[in-house]
């Protein structure tokens, strides 16, 4: 990359920006953020489209609350920027696929921001479930975590609960492994006073014997992990499944007779890879990672089990 990626935010005060994917930009010469907008004292979004009318911005990172995305890609790709935004891309299939249409209709980038599939454990992941594990039987993973503050958004209507909130680190793992729609779908969900659900386990009949199921909670102690299981072995992470270590590990595959390999992983910033494929994407015409076959059934995926939560 010749000259430095030019980054503009729509929601410059999100703690998932200021955390995760402002200090690799920082640290970074590929990449730099030329405008940052959040939303006046008064709560107008007029800054937001002042940042979309500027020329030196040639993306837009969005970590807005989930129902105003929809509404901002598209604006911003009416504005001509390529856009990277927070997951759950869109709230419903039909809003996903408008995206992008319209990013198609106007010959720019929109990609979803998950970050799992961009750092190197994961990649070997895939791979050894892919050549080491025999025929899919089972992928299932846990998220959930504490969230206590009453007026988050993820707990009414603007964010739309857990599954929205972290149901893609559950199931993209099987949707990059079983490219396919689920046969059936069952659910079931805790509630809280707006509807909104709050713990949620499901279950995905993927065809093929192929099984995914996930729980995800806004109420339970911190979990991170995922099992893939096939007729040929195993592999299980624990702890930490999402985004990925920073530092080298260690990828077991357990097989039959207590038989087991180990296979080294390097470490890195997952969020920092995501951004320098983002970027390839964009000037290089790069394959995305997780690009939008994968969103598009993603969103069919959980839609499936919001309503079989019903």
């Amino acid at each position: 990359m010749t000259t430095a990626f030019r980054w503009g935010v729509l929601g410059a005060s999100s703690s998932i920006y200021r955390r995760a994917i402002l200090p690799p930009i920082e640290a970074s010469t590929r990449h730099e953020v030329v405008a940052q907008a959040s939303r006046d004292s008064d709560g107008s979004d007029r800054p937001y489209g002042e940042l979309l009318a500027r020329p030196d911005v040639e993306a837009v990172y969005i970590p807005l609350p989930n129902d105003g995305h929809k509404r901002w890609i598209l604006a911003a790709l009416e504005a001509g920027k390529h856009v990277l935004c927070e997951k759950p891309l869109t709230m419903s299939p039909a809003d996903t696929d408008e995206v992008f249409d319209a990013a198609t209709t106007n010959g720019l980038t929109v990609v979803e921001a998950y970050m799992w599939p961009h750092h190197p454990r994961s990649q070997l992941i895939l791979q050894l479930a892919r050549e080491e594990l025999g025929n899919l039987r089972f992928s299932h993973a846990a998220f959930s975590f504490t969230l206590d503050r009453p007026t988050d958004h993820r707990l009414d209507a603007r964010g739309g609960g857990a599954l929205f909130d972290v149901g893609i680190y559950c199931f993209g793992p099987a949707v990059l492994l079983a490219p396919r729609e689920p046969l059936a779908a069952a659910a079931t969900a805790v509630r809280n006073e707006h509807g909104i659900d709050v713990t949620m386990s499901g279950w995905l009949d993927l065809g093929e014997g192929f099984a995914a199921t996930a729980e995800v909670s806004f109420e339970s102690v911190d979990r991170r992990s995922l099992d893939l299981v096939g007729t040929r072995g195993a592999i299980r992470i624990p702890s930490g499944s999402a985004p990925g270590p920073t530092a080298e590990s260690v990828v077991v595959v357990e097989r039959s007779r207590d038989e087991i390999s180990e296979h080294s992983a390097g470490g890195a910033d997952a969020y920092a890879e995501m951004l320098d494929q983002f970027a390839e994407v964009v000037r290089d015409g790069a394959a995305p990672r997780w690009g939008a076959d994968e969103s598009r059934r993603t969103a069919r995926w959980l839609a499936a089990l919001h309503v079989a939560a019903r």
